[in-house]
């Protein structure tokens, strides 16, 4: 089946929409992707950078460890008593101290440097505070470790000693610790987080993590079970971790010097918000040209698909023959003037139809009347010559007989007024002139079986008559000992009417009767010259082209004339 018109405009409105869609939703995606691209490596780079910066300020620390571990200073106050002067070790005291001082305020974090000496009990530090060294130090010497104090304070820890303690047992010479305040690692993340990080913290699994001062630690709370340091370790890919307040994006990377990774989030939502809000107007403006789409196509369908269907409609009644198909509620628009001249154009197809139908009736009843004025007696003059025959002979009862007989068929066959008689008057008319032929010529007989229920049906004029005087004029030719005319009459089931005249006659020969049978067929109605062939045309003219005259072999051995039509429904009931 075609495409209609409004078809192929719906299409055009979702091919002109669709692109548009398809090419922003591409954009929309692409613009996300590098977006997010862009996020992971700026968030990337300042993440490395921040952990250096915590790298280098322990990693700095150590070095100092590793300076006053190697300094003779140091390790002289350990043993006093190679010291001989008083002088001396206070000289060498005083020289650890100002050295102890010096490193630790090369660095920006206000760490301790202290070297203990637990033989002696002393104890050089570079913070005079009571607290800064812890009482109990490492069992072990070791990387930085994290610790808490008895206040509840927390610190990084680590020490080297002389010789190197690797058990409870064992006691040194001399320890050089490094301490760093968790206050201090707290201070650097607020730092940090004010120079460019969202919110930083520091963690290490199984370990509270070290929050910013400012930290959203309900948030860091939510997110610390998502977090993978294994996944972190084998290659930098950062989190996506869904929460109750919205989906962030997870950066961390470890501190080298202390085992701990730095934690840094993003908030997706927020910064793809106005990606989203761009994305929602386009997506509702999307929406509402749809809208408008489907308005337009309703439109479209309403003002020029159903006028257009209903048009179709009245063109396939026209062509269907029902000319009296009209287009009622006329649109608005120039389908108004269409269904007018539509209307005026069936009227006058109607008008042009109806006249030429009754010409064609006209044309058929004179034709019919035509047709009727052929039949002509052709034994009139016989039976006149009977009649006076009868009267020398003064037979006056067969003249009376004969004359009424012939009154009565003349009476019959010259009445024009009507082109139809019942199936009765056709009866009558066959026995009067039967029973004239048989006072002429006595040599044979006849037999009528008509179904009741066919009498008063209407057949045209004259149509039995035809038969009959074949029979007589044909069939009962001599060598026939005596003929015998029988004539049936039946209704079938569909109401298809049979009325048969057929004869113990000579017959014909298959080959003439073939003849005789397309000569009756295929003669113009113009050119009737046989009684047959007036039947047959004035059944066809009426009744239609299936209805006509047909003839067979009789099973008495003549010729069978069989006259089939079809009858009206009230005819047959």
């Amino acid at each position: 089946m075609k495409s209609s018109i409004f078809t192929n405009m719906v299409l055009a409105l979702l091919l002109l929409l669709t692109p548009i869609i398809a090419l922003y939703a591409y954009s929309n995606h692409t613009s996300s992707s590098v977006l997010t691209r862009e996020i992971v490596k700026a968030k990337r780079t300042q993440v490395e950078t921040f952990v250096g910066q915590l790298g280098q300020m322990f990693a700095q620390y150590d070095s100092y460890q590793k300076m006053l571990y190697e300094s003779t200073e140091v390790r002289n106050l350990a043993y006093p008593d190679l010291l001989n002067d008083d002088l001396l070790y206070y000289r060498t005291l005083k020289t650890v101290s100002e050295e102890i001082s010096r490193l630790a305020g090369y660095g920006r974090w206000k760490g301790i440097i202290a070297v203990v000496y637990p033989k002696t009990g002393v104890v050089i530090k570079s913070n005079s505070s009571l607290g800064a060294v812890p009482a109990e130090l490492p069992d072990k010497d070791g990387f930085w470790s994290y610790r808490s104090s008895s206040k509840g304070n927390a610190y990084f820890i680590e020490t080297i000693s002389n010789p190197a303690k690797s058990a409870r047992e064992e006691e040194a010479d001399l320890t050089v610790v490094a301490k760093v305040d968790e206050g201090e690692i707290k201070s650097d993340l607020s730092e940090m987080k004010s120079n460019g990080l969202e919110d930083p913290f520091l963690y290490k699994p199984g370990d509270s993590p070290i929050y910013n001062y400012t930290a959203n630690q309900a948030l860091i709370r939510e997110l610390l079970p998502e977090l993978d340091p294994v996944a972190t370790e084998e290659g930098f890919e950062p989190l996506l971790i869904r929460t109750s307040g919205g989906t962030y994006q997870v950066h961390m990377d470890m501190v080298q010097p202390l085992g701990w990774y730095l934690v840094d989030y993003v908030p997706i939502d927020t910064i793809m918000a106005p990606i989203k809000r761009s994305q929602t107007m386009f997506y509702s403006i999307s929406g509402m040209m749809l809208f408008m789409a489907c308005i337009l196509s309703f439109l479209l369908y309403r003002s020029i698909r159903i006028p257009f269907r209903k048009l179709m409609q009245g063109m396939n009644f026209i062509e269907k023959g029902i000319y009296t198909s009209r287009m009622k509620d006329p649109p608005k628009g120039e389908f108004r003037y269409v269904y007018q001249k539509f209307n005026s154009m069936a009227a006058r197809i109607e008008e042009l139809i109806e006249d030429v139908l009754k010409e064609q009736i006209r044309t058929k009843e004179a034709n019919v009347k035509q047709l009727q004025s052929q039949i002509n007696p052709h034994f009139l003059y016989n039976t006149l010559a009977y009649i006076k025959s009868m009267v020398e002979l003064e037979e006056k009862e067969a003249a009376v007989s004969m004359t009424m007989n012939l009154s009565r068929y003349y009476r019959y066959t010259t009445k024009l007024s009507s082109s139809f008689a019942t199936i009765q008057e056709e009866l009558n008319l066959i026995e009067n002139y039967l029973d004239i032929h048989r006072m002429l010529t006595d040599d044979f007989e006849y037999e009528i079986d008509i179904d009741p229920a066919m009498l008063k049906m209407e057949i045209p004029r004259l149509s039995l008559q035809p038969l009959i005087e074949n029979v007589i004029v044909h069939a009962f030719r001599k060598p026939v000992k005596y003929g015998t005319v029988r004539i049936r009459g039946r209704l079938e089931d569909g109401g298809l009417a049979r009325l048969t005249v057929d004869d113990n006659g000579t017959g014909l020969a298959p080959a003439q009767l073939e003849a005789l049978q397309t000569k009756i067929r295929t003669a113009p109605s113009d050119q009737i010259d046989s009684g047959l062939q007036n039947v047959h045309q004035r059944l066809m003219l009426l009744f239609g082209k299936s209805s006509g005259l047909f003839l067979s072999h009789s099973e008495r051995g003549g010729l069978c004339a069989e006259l089939i039509w079809q009858v009206q429904e009230e005819e047959a009931e």
